[in-house]
């Protein structure tokens, strides 16, 4: 698993985000301010649900086909 690390300046108030590689962590993406990483976060919570629903609903549809060709409907 990847390690993360995020360091805000407390001079600046940049935000920056780090990852670890073989030669130490490197910074991946910075913002000028924390609100820039709140709407980061919220992207990818959105990323995530939407991922997340997507896969219910192919369970969904898998489960109801499974049910109607082995002839079990509830």
């Amino acid at each position: 698993m990847t390690t993360f690390r995020i360091d805000v300046s407390r001079e600046t108030g940049t935000v920056t985000l780090w990852m670890e590689a073989p030669c130490g962590f490197k910074p991946i993406i910075g913002w000028a301010h924390v609100e820039g990483v709140k709407e980061f976060g919220d992207m990818l919570l959105d990323f995530y649900n939407a991922r997340k629903e997507d896969n219910h609903r192919v369970k969904q549809v898998s489960d109801n086909l499974l049910r109607q060709a082995l002839g079990d409907e509830k």
